[in-house]
């Protein structure tokens, strides 16, 4: 089970705003995975800044960071796209 500390932690050093660590895994021979997922329950419209609470579609993506010590470091991302 993970500690709640060590999550607030793991947010607090990956540092990004609008965005929490969920999970950590540590995969022997690829790295550590920090799931992560936006704070907010809502997405505003670029174009026209429409503020929608609608989920259209959902998308994970995993993305290579900054090695933490010697362990390469990847972000899965939960992605999602709003439908106005």
């Amino acid at each position: 089970m993970v500690r709640k500390k060590g999550i607030k932690a793991l947010t607090e050093i990956l540092d990004i705003e609008g965005v929490k660590v969920i999970s950590h895994r540590l995969h022997a021979g690829i790295g550590l995975i920090l799931q992560t997922e936006s704070i907010s329950d809502y997405s505003i419209c670029l174009r026209c800044g429409t503020v929608s609470h609608r989920l259209h579609q959902n998308h994970r993506y995993i993305v290579k960071d900054l090695p933490f010590g010697e362990k390469p470091v990847f972000l899965e991302i939960n992605f999602y796209t709003i439908q106005m």
